[in-house]
């Protein structure tokens, strides 16, 4: 019964949220609304290829994409066509329902029992599907797979993000970084900003509503939330947190959380100032494809946001108009934020468990993660992806790989979603942020709800990390 309760709690928090939680995600063109399929008939796939070991059965492999974009499914069918073509009796057909509603339609298959093999799973969901028992302990297969170890550091967490099992292997990561106008603060004659304070005294140089120019790109509406967390952080830095994937609980604080630190009403008050003094004041709605367009259409001077970025700033801007350096530091020294994921997971209903698993190592190897990477522009899961494309080494993308190699400085964070009553959580608290920067609650009316529902949520669920 509980299970079945569970279910329907997630289906509802899908359907009302949609794509907010959890990492921005790209645009996309919709699909039809039932969801666009492609075989390898779609698309010219080829057929020859060795025989399947054991039986050579016909079998069909369905997998169900979340983050949908016709350029991204082509990626997933060429990568599906080399498969076949090694494996006659296997047929991979890719299911991409419109990006409004697909994890809603994911979740609904899952709750059926049917019509998938593999999903995609990300850190909105992966706690969800695997409480409910819906995706599969993948352990096994990893653990004889001969490119295991050369996944990073960063993809092993996430492999094993839940306890008792491996429920995904992610595709990539969207780390942020900050994107500013190059050209901008050239004119102001302000330096490349370093920190958040950087961030608002160039962004006080820089508004002039009555020429329609603000400094910064806020974030207030689907997962606005997520941006409040990381100045949390960089103001407290990851030492005082119980854990980087729940770090709204202190170290050996007993289910103590952040939000009674004054660090952390601090950088609220910084975050309330950023919004009021740089902003746009419709950005208090804005979500990703507002504050992304308000930096390239020429509204805003700065963008934090994930690597796929890249890709529409250089489509529409000029070289020079643009630039991305790392994410800003607080004044804890550190720069906290969000490991965001994604990645695919096997159906614990699939009849096919054995193929299932290959093809999804064989999605997730280093050849194809990088192609894979590279196309979509995340951060790759194998250690070696800048020796096989210097795409990853070179140019824009560049930045994130020297964050890495300063571990200590730039530090990774997420709320916890390993708790169930994370699900509410995420349908009530964009909401609450709106009212504080609108001025109908106080900060301390906002810290106290923060405060009582995680504090209460440990209660219910004890400590989950």
């Amino acid at each position: 019964m509980k299970k079945k309760q569970l279910a329907a709690m997630a289906l509802a928090a899908v359907m009302l949220t949609g794509c907010g939680g959890g990492s921005a995600a790209p645009d996309a063109t919709k699909a039809a609304d039932g969801g666009a399929a492609t075989t390898a008939a779609d698309a010219g796939g080829k057929e020859g290829g060795s025989q399947k070991a054991a039986s050579g059965e016909a079998v069909t492999i369905t997998l169900v994409e979340s983050l949908t974009s016709p350029e991204r499914t082509a990626v997933l069918r060429e990568i599906a066509d080399k498969y076949q073509a090694e494996h006659s009796n296997i047929t991979i057909d890719i299911i991409s329902p419109p990006l409004e509603n697909a994890d809603a339609k994911i979740t609904q298959m899952l709750m059926n029992g049917s019509g998938a093999d593999i999903v995609e799973v990300r850190d909105s969901t992966v706690t969800q599907y695997a409480t409910n028992e819906w995706i599969a302990d993948l352990q096994k297969y990893i653990d004889a797979w001969d490119e295991k170890d050369t996944l990073t550091e960063s993809a092993d967490e996430v492999i094993h993000y839940l306890k008792g099992g491996a429920y995904l292997i992610p595709y990539g990561f969207y780390q942020r970084g900050l994107f500013y106008r190059a050209d901008w603060f050239e004119e102001k004659g302000l330096d490349q900003p370093e920190t958040w304070q950087d961030i608002y005294d160039a962004g006080l140089a820089i508004t002039d509503p009555a020429n329609s120019r603000f400094g910064y790109s806020f974030r207030g509406g689907p997962s606005g939330y997520q941006y409040a967390d990381t100045i949390y952080w960089s103001w407290i830095g990851t030492d005082k947190v119980a854990d980087p994937n729940a770090a709204y609980f202190l170290k050996d604080g007993d289910g103590a959380t952040i939000f009674t630190l004054p660090e952390v009403k601090e950088a609220l008050h910084f975050y309330k100032d950023l919004f009021k003094n740089t902003c746009p004041t419709d950005s208090i709605a804005w979500g990703f494809s507002e504050m992304v367009q308000g930096f390239v259409g020429g509204t805003t001077a700065m963008l934090i946001q994930d690597p796929e970025v890249i890709a529409t700033c250089s489509a529409d801007m000029q070289d020079d108009q643009w630039a991305l350096v790392p994410f800003p530091k607080g004044p804890s020294g550190q720069a906290v934020l969000p490991n965001g994921f994604a990645g695919w997971g096997m159906t614990s209903f699939t009849e096919h468990p054995d193929e299932t698993a290959d093809f999804l190592l064989y999605l997730s190897n280093s050849e194809n993660n990088t192609y894979f990477a590279k196309n979509y522009s995340t951060i790759p899961i194998h250690n070696n992806a800048a020796e096989k494309d210097t795409y990853f080494s070179e140019g824009r993308f560049a930045m994130y790989m020297d964050m890495a190699k300063e571990p200590d400085v730039y530090r990774h964070a997420a709320y916890p979603q390993m708790y169930e009553a994370f699900a509410t959580y995420k349908t009530e608290v964009d909401t609450m942020y709106q009212k504080y920067l609108t001025d109908e609650i106080t900060d301390d009316e906002l810290l106290q709800w923060l405060d009582e529902f995680w504090t209460q949520a440990y209660k219910d669920e004890g400590q989950k990390w």
